[in-house]
């Protein structure tokens, strides 16, 4: 037993060293590296996706389909909003798994295609392991693919944001909206300042520390993403882009706008507001409401 659960560990090693030298596309070389995969990447992409997916309009998308699935880690995320239809395209035959109400198209998605259509179309931590202009092939069929939405979640690292800064560009260009994280179409205001990402602590298993090799009984999964759809969000929303600044007797959040990166200040004299606004955390989104009294953010509600 001791012995399998150290060549998971090996095998899970050996996936980290590609991926971080940008050689993913290498494939996987067994089916030992298949199950190490599985056990070592499925919590931390599902508690990414929770966060990311969570932003989607309830009741509004039925149909998904993903692009570079694995071995269909999103299945009870997209499950838990009810959809109702999902199409997985994986070229690795090995991650076939049997779940109710999917589809498999055991292939490359990269190859000369037309995907099917789907109100959500997905790509969950594949986008960035292709080049640049296979990015924008592969982007440019989703976009035909879409009928509602599309979402990209990559690595929360400098190559997965210059993945996302890719797409995004791609995706204004092409006159589709920005839903989240951003709610504008103007340059990021992280660009050349750090990269825009986010971060969700989710729980460790006793096999996930041992082929992680970890101690704590957590981890923090770092991630970035972008989310576009045909319409424009129905709501201004201003996502808080760092950890926020608690003090005694105020509270500073930097928030992203059209006109960049600006700190939003909460005093605490403002009982109910100060008390609200303490629960807020990185990543979350402030609705304009909360922004309309204060001056320096009046041009940014416009």
């Amino acid at each position: 037993m001791g012995r399998g659960k150290k060549t998971l560990k090996e095998h899970a090693l050996a996936i980290q060293k590609r991926y971080r030298e940008l050689n993913a596309k290498e494939g996987f070389q067994t089916k030992e590296e298949l199950d190490a995969y599985f056990f070592y990447r499925t919590p931390a992409t599902q508690a990414a996706l929770r966060k990311v997916l969570a932003h989607l309009e309830p009741n509004r998308h039925k149909t998904a389909l993903e692009l570079g699935s694995g071995p269909g880690s999103s299945y009870p995320v997209l499950k838990d909003l009810f959809f109702e239809k999902i199409v997985y395209i994986e070229k690795e035959q090995g991650f076939q798994r049997e779940y109710p109400d999917v589809t498999w198209v055991i292939r490359d998605f990269l190859e000369d295609f037309i995907y099917p259509k789907a109100d959500l179309v997905l790509f969950s931590y594949s986008l960035g392991e292709l080049l640049a202009q296979e990015q924008l092939d592969a982007i440019q069929k989703a976009i035909d693919a879409m009928e509602k939405t599309i979402v990209i979640v990559e690595p929360g690292t400098p190559h997965g944001y210059e993945t996302l800064m890719r797409a995004r560009d791609f995706f204004i260009e092409k006159g589709l909206h920005i839903n989240a994280p951003c709610f504008h179409t103007a340059q990021c205001p992280k660009k050349g300042a750090g990269w825009c990402h986010f971060s969700v602590r989710l729980e460790r298993s006793k096999m996930h520390r041992q082929i992680k090799g970890g101690t704590l009984g957590y981890e923090d999964e770092k991630y970035c993403y972008v989310i576009v759809s045909k319409e424009p969000p129905k709501k201004k929303l201003f996502t808080i882009l760092d950890t926020p600044k608690i003090e005694k007797y105020r509270a500073l959040f930097n928030l992203c706008t059209p006109n960049g990166q600006k700190i939003l200040e909460c005093k605490a004299n403002n009982k109910e507001l100060f008390k609200s606004m303490k629960k807020k955390g990185w990543g979350e989104m402030l609705d304009s409401g909360i922004l309309s009294s204060v001056d320096h953010f009046k041009n940014d509600l416009l």
